[in-house]
C-alpha cells in the first residue's frame, strides 16, 4: 500500500468522525430530519397500583432502541473498535493492497490483529458473579430504570451456574417483579414458573406465590395488556399458491438499470397487504446480547433463557435455543466473547457468517457436498420466486442466496471486506469444532472466501437496519428495489416483515421499497450520497428524477384540493386514543386511497406519513400481543 493509499485511509476515518459529530449536534439540536414522528397514541399507560405513569412497553422499547440507533449509526462508535483494528491494520500492510484475501488471512495469522483470551476472555459460568450482577439489577430496580434492571438480572441468569444454581430461580423471580410493575402479567407468570423450575429457594417462596396470586387476579379483572382490542395486519389479497406468504401476481423481473426487480402482474391498491415473510437468518450486534434471542432475534420483552454453557447469548425460547445451538451457535460456544469484541457495532457482518454455518448445516455438514455445489454454483444467478414454499426446503433457499449474482464486482473498501473475513477465519478457527471440519488448505480456503463472499451479500441484500442492532435477511423482500418515495411501507418486527402497498400500484409497475433515505426527509444530494456511499448505488427512483417529478407536481397542483375538513377529520380520529386500531387503518386506507390524485402534495403525502407511522404502530402491538400469548401459553 503506498503512501498515497494511507493517506486516503486517514481521511476516510476523518469523514467517518466529522459526519458522527455532524449526527449528534443535529440531535442537540432538534433536527426534525433526525427525530421519528411520535403519533400522540397510546404514549402511557396508567398503574392504579403505583400511583404513577409508566410508559407503556412499546414506548419504552422505542425510546431505548432510538438512542440504540442513534448510538450505532455514528461511525465513530465502529472507528473506535473494528474500525481502529482496521486503520492499525492499513499502517503496516502497505505490501498487500488488494491482494487475494487468502494473502491476507495469512498476515492476520503470523501478525495480528490477534483476538485472543488477553483481549476477550470466555469466561465459566459464575455464582458469585451472578449475585454481583443482580446486585447491579436490584439498585436499578428500586430507582425505577426497569428496562436496565432487566438486562441486569438476564446478565445475572447467564452467570448462574448451571440449571440447579438458586442463582437462576432467583434471576426468574427478579425479572417477574418488573413484568408485574409494567403490567404484563402474563409474562410476570411465564417467569415465576421458570423461577419454580430452577430452584427458587423455598425461603423467598412465599413473596413469589403471592405475586402470582396478584398477577392472576389482575388478569382475571382485565387489567391484561392482552385484554385490549388489538387491530391485525392480515394478509387481505389472494395469496399466491407456492408462496402462501406473498400475493398472487407478484414476479421478479429483471429491469435495465435496476437488475432483479420485484414486478406487479395485478394491481395493488392502498392498504392491501402483500407480503408476511419469516426472515431466512437474523443476527443481532454484541450490544444486545443480554436483550434480544441470539437465534431469532426477537426481543420478547427481554424474558430470555442462558445459553447452557456459556455467558455470552440468550435465546427467547427453547425451541430457538436448539435451532440456535444447530445452525450456529455450537460453532462459536466458547469463542463468543472474542467475536462480540470484534464486532461491537458491526454486528451486520456477522450475519455473513452465520450465513455460512447455517448452510453447512443444511448439507448435514457434509463439507464435501457443500463444496461441490458452491463451487460449482459460483454467483451463476438464481429467482428466490422460483421456489416452492407450500413444500418448503430450507436447503434450496440457501442455495439460491449462494447463487446470488451481485450487480458488480468492483466492491467499495473491498479491503476492508477482506480484513474483516481474515480476523473473523482467524477467530473461528481455533475453536475445537470448527478446527476439526476444515482441515486441509481446500478445506480452509473455501471457509474463507465463503465468509468472505457471504459478507459482501448481505451488504447488498439487506433491505434495512431498522433498530441498527438487529440484522434480518428476507429471501423475497430482499429483491424489492429501493425508492426515496416508495409505494409500500415496510413493517420488520425482529425478523418478521410485512410490505402494505401506500400508494395505488399498477400492472407491470415495480414494487419499491425505502432502504433508509426518504424524500421527505433528506434532500436529494443527501440522497445520493447515503446510496451510493452507505449502499453502493445511484438512485433511480422517481423522486430522484427532478424533471418528472416537476410535471407529477404540476399536475397534482391543476386538481382540487384535499377539503380542509375532510383532513381535520382524518386527524380527529387518528389522534383519539378512545378509537381502536382497526378503525382508524380502515379511516386512513380510504382517506388515501380516496386522495390519490392529490400526491405529491403536502397535505397527502404528510397523511402517507402518519399512515406509514400507524401501520408501524399496529404491528409492533399485533406481534407483542402474540408474545403475550404465547407467554400465558406457558404459564
Amino acid at each position: 500500500m503506498s503512501n498515497e493509499d494511507l493517506k486516503q485511509a486517514i481521511l476516510r476515518l476523518n469523514d467517518l468522525i466529522a459526519n458522527q459529530q455532524q449526527q449528534i449536534a443535529a440531535l442537540q439540536e432538534g433536527n426534525p430530519n433526525q427525530a421519528r414522528k411520535s403519533t400522540g397514541i397510546d404514549e402511557f399507560r396508567y398503574d392504579p397500583d403505583g400511583g404513577i405513569f409508566f410508559d407503556s412497553w412499546t414506548t419504552r422499547r422505542r425510546k431505548k432502541r432510538k438512542m440504540d440507533t442513534i448510538i450505532s449509526c455514528c461511525p465513530c462508535y465502529n472507528a473506535a473498535q473494528i474500525e481502529r483494528y482496521f486503520f492499525e491494520f492499513l499502517s503496516r500492510t502497505e505490501h498487500l493492497g488488494l491482494s487475494d484475501v487468502v494473502d491476507y488471512r495469512n498476515y492476520v495469522i503470523k501478525k495480528g490483529p490477534f483476538i485472543d483470551d488477553s483481549v476477550a476472555p470466555d469466561l465459566p459460568k459464575n455464582d458469585r458473579k451472578a449475585a454481583a450482577v443482580r446486585q447491579v439489577g436490584n439498585r436499578l430496580y428500586l430507582e425505577k430504570d426497569y428496562l436496565a434492571a432487566l438486562e441486569k438480572y438476564n446478565e445475572s441468569i447467564c452467570w448462574a451456574e448451571g440449571p440447579n444454581s438458586e442463582h437462576l430461580g432467583i434471576g426468574y423471580a427478579n425479572r417477574s417483579a418488573i413484568y408485574f410493575e409494567l403490567g404484563e402479567y402474563e409474562l410476570s407468570l411465564a417467569n415465576i414458573d421458570l423461577a419454580k423450575k430452577h430452584n427458587y429457594p423455598e425461603r423467598l417462596m412465599p413473596k413469589l406465590v403471592a405475586r402470582e396470586l396478584n398477577c392472576k387476579h389482575k388478569i382475571e379483572g382485565g387489567h391484561s395488556e392482552r385484554a385490549k382490542p388489538c387491530a391485525k395486519l392480515d394478509m387481505n389479497v389472494e395469496v399466491n399458491p407456492l408462496r402462501p406468504f406473498m400475493a398472487a401476481g407478484i414476479v421478479q423481473k429483471m429491469i435495465p438499470g435496476y437488475g432483479r426487480s420485484v414486478v406487479a402482474e395485478r394491481n395493488f391498491k392502498p392498504g392491501d397487504v402483500i407480503l408476511n415473510e419469516k426472515a431466512m437468518l437474523t443476527a443481532i450486534s454484541p450490544e444486545v446480547k443480554y436483550k434480544n434471542c441470539n437465534h431469532c432475534s426477537m426481543e420478547n420483552f427481554h424474558s430470555l433463557i442462558p445459553c447452557p454453557k456459556c455467558v455470552s447469548v440468550m435465546f427467547c425460547s427453547k425451541e430457538c435455543l436448539e435451532k440456535g445451538l444447530r445452525y450456529s451457535h455450537r460453532f462459536e460456544c466458547g469463542i463468543t466473547e472474542k467475536l462480540h469484541h470484534f464486532s461491537q457495532r458491526a454486528g451486520h457482518l456477522t450475519l455473513g457468517i452465520k450465513a455460512f454455518f447455517y448452510g453447512l448445516t443444511l448439507f448435514n455438514d457434509n463439507l464435501k457436498d457443500m463444496m461441490s455445489f458452491c463451487m460449482r454454483n459460483d454467483r451463476t444467478g438464481a429467482d428466490p420466486f422460483t421456489l416452492d414454499y407450500s413444500n418448503y426446503d430450507p436447503l434450496e433457499e440457501f442455495k439460491i442466496f449462494h447463487m446470488t449474482k451481485l450487480p458488480t464486482d468492483e466492491f467499495k473498501h473491498e479491503d476492508e471486506f477482506r480484513f474483516y473475513a481474515s480476523v473473523y477465519y482467524s477467530i473461528y478457527i481455533r475453536h475445537p469444532l470448527v478446527r476439526s471440519m476444515f482441515t486441509t488448505k481446500a478445506q480452509k480456503d473455501f471457509f474463507l472466501r465463503s465468509i468472505l463472499n457471504y459478507m459482501r451479500i448481505m451488504v447488498f441484500l439487506l433491505i434495512g437496519y431498522h433498530t441498527n442492532v438487529t440484522f434480518q435477511f428476507f429471501s423475497i423482500a430482499s429483491v424489492c428495489n429501493h425508492s426515496c418515495d416508495p409505494n409500500t411501507a415496510v413493517v420488520n418486527y425482529f425478523g418478521k416483515l410485512k410490505l402494505i402497498v401506500i400508494r395505488p400500484i399498477a400492472i407491470d409497475e415495480q414494487i419499491l421499497v425505502s432502504y433508509g433515505p426518504h424524500s421527505r426527509e433528506l434532500s436529494y444530494d443527501e440522497r445520493q450520497v447515503a446510496c451510493s456511499k452507505t449502499m453502493l448505488f445511484k438512485c433511480l427512483c422517481d423522486a430522484c428524477d427532478e424533471l418528472k417529478m416537476r410535471r407529477i407536481r404540476a399536475a397534482a397542483g391543476k386538481l382540487p384540493a384535499v377539503p380542509n375538513h375532510h383532513i381535520a377529520n382524518m386527524k380527529k380520529v387518528y389522534n383519539d386514543p378512545a378509537i381502536n386500531g382497526a378503525h382508524k387503518l380502515n379511516m386512513m386506507r380510504q382517506f388515501i386511497g380516496r386522495y390519490v390524485y392529490a400526491y405529491p402534495r403536502y397535505e397527502y403525502v404528510t397523511a402517507l406519513d402518519a399512515y406509514r407511522e400507524l401501520l408501524e404502530s399496529t404491528f409492533n402491538k399485533e406481534m407483542e400481543d402474540q408474545l403475550r400469548a404465547t407467554a400465558s401459553e406457558v404459564a
